[in-house]
């Protein structure tokens, strides 16, 4: 009876926390997509936003549009920070540039630093050609709304503030991998990471899109003091908090997906184990906790051959299933036949990766093989294609290394 009353109870506890997270995730979008105007506060409040980029990206055009038609008001420099000469990026970036003339906008390209992450170091190059002090980072992959600047500006103008990040919130696909990835990094970062974010707990920040003043930047140690690891967002954030900032959840961002291969899933799931075993004391016992607790109690049902828990159990795996079918629904996502088996399927898929042993996994992300240990510091890494500069596109005008080479043939 006792083991009975206890399970119980666990399973009240956690069904409260999913109701809990369904009805932040709507909340909080509901907020992202209300619309605000810009006034006369930002008028003289100018921006720098930094776009690493890294080959095309589903609909990346449409992505970019989404920054060109913002509604601020102040001025805004657009520095779209490249690692090859050849990617297919550029290209776009540079159409776009002819479409806005009235927009200050500057492709760069510079090969990774040594050390660091690409995106890391496409975001040091950015940094290094910012003119103003309020710096937004955004990936390619991501749409925002237009007032994404304003949301995300204004509370930076608050010295207690130390960043602004906002959570992912991933649409479309219709094969299994696609939509298993779209149901992982929704989960880990709406439902898990965004709303212990809002409750004012440390989990870091996220990357996809944050903003902070270039001179808290260089005072915590610059980009470069982080990026020698994949989880260099979770690092700059918990520094933060431990320097008594406060972070501030800005509007969720959108990310359109067409079709993900299964590697990509699983190499996701590796960049969040080793970030989660940096904090193995606490950290990781909750997380397999929230993933698991259900199964436990099914498999102490087994044990202990008690048809109340077993029964109990499959009521919970039933409520887990309902919740899955909310998770996409509140996340403008179609409830397919495959959603059916996804969120047990999640918590099983979470549990494994966060239980094997990484002592020194490699991960692949961005056409970069990377060799990492806990927290995902990076001990070694494999370019695809280095960053080599030919004559035809030595006479292209882009800036590389911070020279723009026909300037510097003029001279």
């Amino acid at each position: 009876m006792i083991y009975f009353a206890v399970s119980l109870g666990i399973g009240i506890l956690f069904c409260s926390f999913w109701v809990a997270q369904l009805i932040f995730v709507y909340l909080h979008l509901r907020w992202s997509n209300t619309i605000i105007e810009s006034d006369e506060r930002d008028e003289n409040v100018p921006v720098t936003v930094i776009h690493p980029v890294k080959d095309l990206d589903f609909e990346f055009e449409k992505n970019l549009e989404s920054w060109m038609n913002q509604n601020y008001r102040g001025e805004v420099q657009h520095i779209f920070s490249f690692q090859e000469y050849d990617d297919p990026a550029i290209d776009v970036v540079k159409k776009l540039k002819e479409r806005y003339p009235d927009k200050d906008i500057e492709i760069i390209i510079n090969p990774v630093i040594e050390g660091l992450n690409g995106k890391s170091s496409n975001m040091v190059h950015g940094l290094k050609r910012a003119k103003y002090d309020i710096i937004l980072f955004g990936d390619s992959d991501i749409r925002v709304k237009p007032d994404f600047i304003v949301k995300m500006t204004r509370p930076l103008l608050d010295e207690k503030v130390g960043m602004t990040t906002c959570g992912q919130v991933n649409i479309g696909g219709r094969d299994f991998w696609t939509r298993f990835f779209t149901f992982i990094q929704n989960s880990e970062t709406d439902f898990m990471w965004a709303f212990f974010t809002k409750l004012g707990m440390d989990v870091g920040a996220t990357g996809a899109a944050f903003g902070m003043r270039k001179k808290l930047i260089q005072e915590v140690g610059g980009l470069e003091a982080y990026g020698n690891s994949l989880l260099e967002d979770l690092h700059l954030g918990n520094t933060l908090y431990r320097m008594d900032y406060k972070l501030v959840l800005g509007p969720f961002i959108e990310c359109h997906v067409d079709r993900i291969p299964m590697e990509k899933s699983f190499n996701y799931a590796k960049r969040i184990a080793v970030g989660i075993k940096t904090h193995i004391a606490v950290d990781l016992p909750a997380f397999v906790a929230i993933l698991f607790w259900y199964w436990a109690i099914f498999i102490m049902g087994l044990v202990t051959q008690n048809a109340k828990i077993i029964y109990l159990s499959l009521a919970f795996m039933a409520f887990r299933t309902i919740h899955g079918f909310f998770h996409r629904i509140v996340t403008k996502n179609r409830v397919m036949p495959v959603d059916i088996i996804m969120p047990l399927f999640f918590d099983i898929f979470g549990t494994f990766f966060l239980l094997c042993s990484f002592t020194k996994p490699c991960v692949t992300w961005r056409g970069i093989e990377y060799k990492v240990t806990k927290g995902g510091y990076i001990e070694n890494m494999k370019l695809s294609d280095v960053a080599v500069l030919d004559e035809e596109f030595m006479r292209d005008e882009i800036i590389i290394n911070g020279i723009n080479i026909e300037e510097e043939a003029a001279e």
